[in-house]
């Protein structure tokens, strides 16, 4: 089966597409691969910000930076991202490992930006949205110390993050009660390597669960697609850096999810075609898991 000039994961001899290809692995190879042993220091005292609206946690998103909330209570967690920014950007909770702060995640960043530190846990949030549009999603979160990052690539293939897209937060218990996980419309459950729809999806606002059965972390990027195109256009004509493309823009999703983990993302479909792409990069091959099967196209009656 051919996915995108793709046979099974190889690249075909397409000069253009493989080095778009290359710019996205390296971007995201971060995702994958761990740096051991980066130097604690003591937690910082974080102030409590007062970034929620209806129920809602908010952050702005701009080129390079989040604006949001400092400290959260933990449990279920609706969070609104909004795009202020002229590039894309998503939101990414990072669950640091006990005795780290975020003033060593960046450090190690620093360092080398194609590595997340060593006993990180993705925890989701909402995936990439366009400049003046917002991203729903619906997440867990443990008591902990953790950082909200950006990791989508620039035009030269640099992440957010390394950019100063890393913003610190603290999960404290005992702030409020803990919510209950929302209602999904719909199920997408997540594997190595694909996407399974538990029913179609009908125009309209709709809450979709996100599960993740895989033995690798996976993401969801949904893309609303230009009549009469496909998944495949559009990654034939994905360049990092540019927000739309003329076969179709992101509109939401959820990002990264450890296996195991599950999330909720909120978006309003309309009548047409949509696609689900994971690029996050295989453990083995390096290559990002659509290559190797995880896109699929929708359609939204």
């Amino acid at each position: 089966m051919k996915h995108s000039g793709y046979w099974h994961g190889e690249y075909r001899k397409e000069p253009l597409l493989i080095a778009r290809i290359i710019v996205c692995v390296l971007a995201l190879l971060f995702w994958t691969e761990s740096t051991p042993g980066f130097v604690a220091a003591e937690p910082p005292a974080l102030p409590l910000a007062s970034s929620v609206a209806n129920g809602d946690t908010v952050y702005i998103a701009r080129d390079y930076a989040f604006t949001g909330p400092d400290q959260i209570p933990a449990g279920w967690i609706s969070v609104k991202l909004i795009n202020q920014g002229e590039d894309l950007h998503q939101l990414q909770f990072i669950k640091l490992p006990d005795g780290k702060t975020a003033e060593d995640f960046a450090a190690a960043m620093t360092a080398n930006h194609t590595r997340l530190p060593a006993g990180i846990e993705r925890r989701g949030g909402p995936n990439s949205v366009i400049p003046g549009e917002q991203g729903m999603a619906t997440v867990h979160l443990d008591e902990g110390q953790y950082v909200v990052i950006c990791g989508i690539p620039d035009r030269r293939g640099v992440p957010h993050v390394a950019l100063g897209m890393l913003k610190a937060l603290r999960v404290t218990p005992g702030l409020a009660k803990k919510s209950d996980p929302p209602h999904g419309d719909i199920t997408i459950t997540e594997a190595d390597f694909s996407f399974r729809l538990s029913a179609p999806i009908p125009a309209g606002r709709r809450t979709i669960r996100v599960v993740n059965t895989g033995s690798q972390a996976h993401e969801v990027v949904v893309v609303q697609l230009a009549p009469r195109a496909t998944v495949d256009a559009f990654l034939d004509a994905f360049q990092p850096g540019v927000a739309t493309l003329p076969a179709g823009q992101p509109v939401g999703g959820m990002v990264g999810l450890e296996p195991g983990g599950e999330g909720f993302f909120t978006i309003d479909f309309v009548r047409g075609q949509y696609g689900l792409i994971c690029f996050l990069p295989d453990l083995v091959q390096r290559a990002p898991h659509f290559t190797r099967g995880m896109l699929l196209d929708v359609t939204v009656n």
